[in-house]
Parts: structure tokens; sequence; C-alpha cells
């Protein structure tokens, strides 16, 4: 059966965990299924996690930058090192080229070694092999988190109120009118909605503000969109959600954006997608301890919703009627 019709990512990863994942012992105390595993090393957990990027699936060069896609690659693996509310430490950079230009490949580590550079990360090895087909970056990331304040997927309890981090639908808005006009029309349309696709800011000082406070329940980044996300930490927690149409953080730029591409705004944020903002349930009465520890590390938060018993994950709309969200990133 093919992927596509069996279940996708989801799917693919449930057979592996269940099927070939190490089972956690004591030291492997986080396997397959989360932002990161974890290792106990002692002095804490270090926190392992690895992504790939492949040319024509996640980026295309007609409407990148070399640079961007170097920092890129190395941002989208320091956000799940800050999901796990870690401090990113070391990465591992493997890359597979065709025969293209060498200041192409320099460009893309320089946006690699900034993007470390400015999260406290640094590359510390790696590979690199011919690639026929295109541009293929695989990124290890390490990280470091205290016992106590490592966060989980799971962790959520039916009546946790469910934060947000700053705006939500810019980055895939910004993809959209990449599609649409090009890089530089796109540019011009929106600056903002373009850098938060092609540049995103990993949270990871807005991460440990969080879990310092102690009360955050389950974490995770959204990376395939506000829709795919939440219904991950629901599953892995064992609860539904409620999210309020009207309560989604947008930014002045989206609806600018949205008008351009003559979509909803609010089907954005919901759907959304590369977004590599924080998602966090905590217990109601501690939500505003939480948006503040966010925003003392300089960004926004919002509560958007709420955890439920029922296992349905729902939007709200101002009406009161409830809908099933809109579909977020499937990767088959």
């Amino acid at each position: 059966m093919k992927l596509s019709r069996f279940g996708g990512e989801d799917a693919l990863v449930k057979i592996i965990r269940d099927r070939f994942a190490a089972i956690p012992d004591t030291k492997l105390v986080l396997s397959i299924g989360d932002d990161g595993a974890l290792v106990d090393i002692g002095s804490g957990f270090l926190v392992v996690t690895t992504d790939l990027l492949v040319e024509n699936t996640h980026f295309r060069m007609d409407i990148n930058e070399p640079y961007l896609l170097g920092w890129k690659s190395a941002a989208v693996n320091i956000s799940d090192v800050a999901a796990m509310g870690g401090e990113p430490t070391y990465s591992f950079v493997s890359i597979g080229v065709p025969d293209i230009d060498v200041e192409i490949i320099e460009k893309i580590y320089e946006g690699l070694a900034d993007a470390n550079a400015a999260f406290g990360s640094a590359i510390a090895g790696g590979d690199t092999v011919l690639s026929e087909t295109g541009i293929v970056i695989n990124v290890t990331q390490l990280g470091v988190v205290e016992p106590e304040l490592a966060a989980q997927r799971s962790g959520a309890r039916a009546g946790d109120a469910i934060i947000v981090t700053n705006t939500l639908g810019d980055s895939l808005a910004g993809l959209q009118l990449l599609l649409k006009l090009g890089l530089k029309e796109a540019s011009r349309a929106s600056t903002h909605c373009v850098e938060k696709h092609l540049k995103p800011e990993p949270r990871v000082n807005e991460a440990r503000a969080a879990v310092a406070t102690r009360k955050v329940h389950a974490m995770m980044d959204i990376s395939d969109g506000l829709a795919a996300d939440l219904r991950r930490l629901c599953t892995a927690s064992n609860v539904g959600a409620r999210v309020w149409a009207q309560a989604l953080p947008l930014s002045d730029e989206i609806h600018f954006a949205a008008a351009r591409l003559d979509a909803d705004p609010v089907d954005l944020a919901a759907a959304g997608g590369e977004d590599y903002e924080l998602l966090i349930a905590c217990a109601s009465e501690d939500a505003t301890v939480i948006v503040q520890a966010i925003e003392s590390a300089g960004s926004t938060a919002s509560i958007v919703g709420h955890t439920t018993e029922e296992p349905e994950v729902l939007l709200v709309m101002p009406d009161g009627t409830e809908s099933e969200f809109p579909k977020g990133w499937e990767h088959f």
C-alpha cells in the first residue's frame, strides 16, 4: 500500500516506533515520537534531533537563496531542541549536492554557521556526498536540558489552557506568495511573511523561560501547522482540544498577504506550516504566569483554547459553531 493511502507520515512513524525503536531504559529516557530523543548523561539530559530537507520537496532554489537555505536548515533543528525545553550545543551537517558552484555551498554553510551561532550552537561535523537529483541537507542537532525542565508532547491534561507564541500563518502566507509571485515580487508584497518562511527564528529563549516556571504540562514546536501539531500533542496526551478562531494571533501583514492571495487569514493561521512557534499546554490557572515568562523573553503569547476529555480537535468559530481544522502539512 502506498504511503499516501496508508496514513502518511504519522502512520509511518508509528510503525517505525512500534517495531524498530529502542525501548526507553535508564539511559534512553525518551525515544521516537517527540521533537527529540532524551538521553540521560548524568549531568542532565542530552537532546538529540534530526531533520532532512530535500530540494523540490521542502524548498525550491528559484524562490530561495543559498544563505537562507542554510539558516533554515539549522533553525528548524534548533527549534526542536527548544521544543524539548533545551539549549542547543552542537550540530552535525550532512549535505548532498549536484555539481554546482562551490560558492553556493559556501553560502549554505554561512547560513548554517550563523544560525548556530545566533542560538548558542556550533557545527561540529558531518558528511558530504554527490547528489544527482538536487540538494539534500540533513542536520543532527544536539542540546542539553535539566531533567526537571525537560518538556514532552505528552503530559497535557483535560482542561489545560493552550498557548502559542507570536503570530501564526505568516510562513504559509509567505510560501504562497513565493509560489505565486516569485522571490522578488513576493518580497515586495510582504517582506515580513517571506522572511518568516525563509528565515525562521527558533524560540529558544522563550521555551527556556516557559519551562523555568515549572508549570508546562506539554510543549512542542509548530512545524507542520497548528492543525497538524495540536493533533499530535493531543494524541500523545490522550486529550482533545477546542481552539477559538477569533483568538488565533494574526499579524497585520498576514491580512495584506491574504488579500493578495484571495485567502482567509484564519485558515492560513490554523493550517499554517513552518511557523516554528511554540505550542504549550498548562493548567488554566498557570497560563498567565507562562505568558508573562514568554513576554519577558521577548515574544508575545496568546491563549487560544483549551484541552478536553473528548478526543476531537475542533476549531470554534465566532458564532459558536465547531468545525474541523483546515488540513495541515502532510509530508506524504
